[in-house]
C-alpha cells in the first residue's frame, strides 16, 4: 500500500511541475482534474474545478504593482465565471479589470452592497451582479456563498474611520472544498464561530489581523492550506507600510510544527492542488 501512496505523490508532483512550466493563462485554461489554485498577487486568488473558473479580489494592472502580473486583462477574460470582490478599495475592487470583463467576458460579478454604486459607476450590467449581504448565504453557478462581516483597520491597529459595515468576506464552497477570503478585516467573531474550513487565505498586516491575530485565527479554524496574502505586491513605502507590508514569515514561526506543514507562502501564478 506504502509503494502506491509514494507513486501517487511522485505523479502529482510531475503534473506540478508540467503545469507550472507553462503560463498562467495555459495553466489555467488547461487544468481539467481537481480543484487548482492560483495566486495571482495581493488577495488575487483564481480556482478552477470541474471548468469553472473563480476570482477573489483580482488585481492585474495596479500601478503600484512592483512586477507586472502573470495575466493580462485579455487572458482573463477568457477563463473567468465569477469574479467575487469584497470592498470598494482600488487595490481590491480593481476597475480597469473589472470595466474590461464587464466589455469583454460573460463573467457573473460578486460584490457587497457597499459597492453597487462604483458598480454602476463601472457600467457592470446589473443583469450580471449578484449583491451579498453579510450572513446572508446564497448560491451562484452551483457555488455555494456565505457572506461575512468584515470590518476594514487602519494604520497604528485602528478600526479605519470609513470602514463599511456592508464590507463582505466569503466562505466559498467549490465542490465540498470551503475556501475562506476574510478581504480586508479586523478578526471578528464572525471567523472564529467558522467550522470546517478546509483553505484559509489571511492578511497578516497592520491594518488587518497582523501577527497575533492571525495566529489565533489559524489555532482556531485548524485548516488544510493556510495562505497568507496582501503581501509582495504592491511597493512598499512609509505612507503605506500599514497595508503593503505583511508579516507573513514571522506568523510561520509562532505556528506548530503541524500547522507550519500546512502553511505556503505563494510565489504569484504558483499552482496549488487543492484535496480534502
Amino acid at each position: 500500500m506504502r509503494i502506491y501512496l509514494v507513486i501517487f505523490f511522485v505523479l502529482c508532483q510531475i503534473a506540478l511541475l508540467e503545469a507550472q512550466s507553462k503560463s498562467l493563462f495555459e495553466q489555467i485554461r488547461d487544468h481539467n482534474e481537481g480543484i487548482g489554485l492560483w495566486w495571482a498577487g495581493h488577495n488575487g486568488w483564481i480556482i478552477k474545478s470541474e471548468g469553472l473558473v473563480i476570482s477573489t479580489d483580482i488585481l492585474l494592472d495596479y500601478r503600484l504593482r512592483t512586477k507586472p502580473s502573470s495575466i493580462t486583462n485579455k487572458e482573463f477574460s477568457e477563463l473567468i465565471d465569477i469574479s467575487f470582490i469584497t470592498h470598494g478599495h482600488r487595490d481590491h475592487f480593481s476597475r480597469s479589470t473589472s470595466a474590461y470583463l464587464a466589455e469583454h467576458s460573460d463573467c457573473m460579478f460578486v460584490i457587497p452592497e457597499s459597492c453597487v454604486t462604483i458598480a454602476e459607476e463601472l457600467k457592470l450590467p446589473k443583469e450580471r451582479i449578484k449583491v451579498a449581504s453579510p450572513r446572508e448565504p446564497f448560491q451562484i453557478m452551483g457555488v455555494q456563498v456565505e457572506p461575512l462581516r468584515a470590518i476594514h483597520g487602519n494604520a497604528n491597529f485602528a478600526i479605519y474611520y470609513e470602514a463599511n459595515l456592508k464590507d463582505c468576506g466569503y466562505v466559498i464552497n467549490v465542490d465540498g472544498i470551503r475556501f475562506l477570503q476574510p478581504g480586508d478585516s479586523y478578526l471578528l467573531e464572525d471567523h472564529l464561530f467558522l467550522k470546517d474550513i478546509d483553505v484559509l487565505f489571511f492578511s497578516p498586516t497592520e491594518h488587518n489581523m497582523y501577527i497575533d491575530r492571525s495566529i489565533i485565527l489559524i489555532n482556531t479554524l485548524d485548516p488544510d492550506y493556510i495562505f497568507p496574502q496582501h503581501h509582495s505586491t504592491a511597493e512598499i513605502t512609509e505612507s503605506n507600510r500599514f497595508w503593503a507590508k505583511a508579516y507573513q514569515d514571522e506568523v510561520k514561526l509562532r505556528l506548530s510544527n503541524s500547522l507550519k506543514e500546512r502553511y505556503h507562502i505563494p510565489k504569484q501564478g504558483e499552482m496549488f492542488l487543492i484535496k480534502k
